[in-house]
């Protein structure tokens, strides 16, 4: 057969059209522009039928659509929402924090969006989220004096109003009024503000704003280490059952915090280890690197050594490296590792605000290498064990130390000081002893405290009563039964059909 041969047509390349990037740039605004009208028209829904999802569901967008604002979006969306000569002022105020950052305005949005909106009346929550955008914007853009200038308009808008649909919002907007101040180092100024708002969401019952506050308050105080007042803080407010897992892992972090420099380290890791627990698995990344740091830290100084896969984890190998030198020294006892590392790394535990807490470790790397040195010699004289610890003090110095440790029930053992020397006593197996009476039991409250919340956090619909209940089991168990009935009914079929 003869071969066919290919038409000119097809002999010419496909080649592929250009995108114009400014076209495909003013068609991404065009799309953004479309989904906040889409959102101010759910807001306005939720706000008519006091439904609070259709406003919790626009929030959850504010990470997808923060990454698409720009200049002209928000124009274009100022604009629309703001067109009635009623709303001149406050257009204008937000459009001052608008400047042109070099794009062309294809759309003449002030034209377009006068003729779409010609009503007067504009909700409160539709004006607080798209002011809430403006805010978001001038962060991103490293604008934070122009930010807190926003920021404090917003909150005046928000505490002067008692709506219950502006719940949701007020607690992202009391975030970025706190978050505007603190990139300014002014976050001391927002503190009698934030107070005040704590008072006015207890009394109001908003839960969700007062767990905001509260972690907000709590960073205020840690920020300038007045460690205190935010102890005073934790006492004295309870903090909602109602709150997100985020603001639940945000709290526990802030008390795990507080916890270790009150040298309650047993309370700490329980704190941080909920706190991992309520994070995110698969974002927030940055919050358990430095919850981790500091776990690393408070299970050193309970005398613990970390497991080593905490730190090979791909998004904590390189924050938790001069963690896991420490973590080898003390593991060890070795005092000339341990004074390397933190003179390496000082630095770091400064910035990441351990550097108090790991000076703390240096009488636990004394106490790991006691450890050692009694598990390995019956008897051993204080300069022998000054010399092996590389300890730069006196051998009375260390005498003391060890009688510390003694008491601790670090190291079993007695002090001949007539002798000069540490003599060990034999080893007790440590399951005749309550060690593992005590493990058990933790872990036995930890499963316990996970079923709790699970229970918790279950939702059930608050308008159905007993009889409506066992109706609808009634129901189900009755389609169950018939669904086996014909599943029974069709076997039999095909066993006495042919093939």
């Amino acid at each position: 057969m003869a071969d066919i041969e290919m038409s000119e047509a097809s002999k010419t390349p496909v080649v592929a059209e250009e995108v114009d990037p400014v076209q495909k740039a003013n068609e991404a605004s065009l799309l953004t522009f479309a989904d906040l009208k889409k959102n101010i028209g759910l807001i306005d829904k939720g706000v008519d039928t006091k439904e609070m999802r259709f406003i919790v569901s626009v929030l959850r967008q504010t990470q997808s659509i923060r990454k698409k604002l720009n200049y002209k979006v928000l124009n274009q969306i100022v604009n629309f929402a703001f067109s009635h000569q009623n709303h001149a002022t406050k257009k204008n105020f937000l459009l001052s924090f608008l400047k042109s950052d070099g794009s062309s305005m294809d759309i003449d949005s002030t034209a377009q969006t006068e003729k779409e909106t010609t009503s007067s009346h504009l909700n409160i929550e539709v004006e607080s989220y798209i002011h809430l955008l403006v805010l978001i914007y001038l962060i991103d853009q490293k604008k934070y004096e122009d930010a807190t200038k926003c920021s404090s308009a917003l909150m005046e808008t928000v505490q002067s109003n008692t709506r219950i649909t502006l719940y949701p919002l007020s607690s992202k907007i009391f975030f970025y009024y706190s978050l505007s101040y603190e990139m300014t180092n002014n976050l001391h100024e927002v503190r009698s503000t934030l107070l005040s708002a704590l008072r006015t969401a207890t009394l109001r019952h908003n839960d969700e704003g007062q767990a905001t506050i509260i972690n907000l308050l709590l960073r205020n105080y840690l920020e300038y280490n007045l460690f205190e007042q935010a102890d005073k803080l934790l006492a004295n407010t309870q903090f909602p059952e109602s709150a997100s897992s985020n603001q639940f892992a945000r709290y526990f972090y802030y008390q795990g915090r507080i916890r270790a420099i009150q040298l309650e380290y047993a309370e700490s890791f329980k704190f941080l280890t909920q706190a991992i627990r309520k994070a995110p698995q698969n974002t927030a990344d940055g919050f358990r690197r430095t919850v981790y740091k500091l776990l690393s830290i408070v299970q050193l100084l309970m005398g613990e050594i970390p497991e080593r896969n905490t730190f090979s984890q791909k998004q904590l190998k390189t924050a938790l490296k001069p963690y896991f030198h420490l973590t080898e020294a003390v593991r060890v006892g070795d005092l000339g590792s341990f004074n390397q590392a933190l003179e390496q790394n000082s630095e770091v535990f400064k910035s990441d605000q351990t550097f108090t807490l790991v000076q703390r470790l240096r009488s636990n790397v004394i106490k790991a290498g006691l450890k050692k040195l009694n598990t390995a010699y019956s008897r051993i004289s204080f300069n022998d064990i000054c010399t092996k610890l590389k300890f730069d003090g006196t051998t009375q110095d260390i005498m003391f130390i060890i009688a510390k440790t003694i008491k601790d029930g670090v190291i079993d053992a007695t002090i001949n000081y007539e002798g000069g020397y540490l003599q060990s006593r034999e080893n007790i197996d440590a399951y005749s002893t309550q060690e593992p009476l005590h493990a058990f039991s933790n872990r036995i409250d930890i499963c316990l405290k996970i079923h709790n919340d699970s229970l918790k956090a279950m939702r059930f619909h608050p308008d159905l009563n007993k009889a409506e209940t066992e109706k609808i089991a009634e129901v189900a168990k009755t389609i169950k039964e018939e669904m086996e009935r014909q599943a029974e009914e069709s076997s039999d079929n095909e066993g006495d059909s042919d093939f």
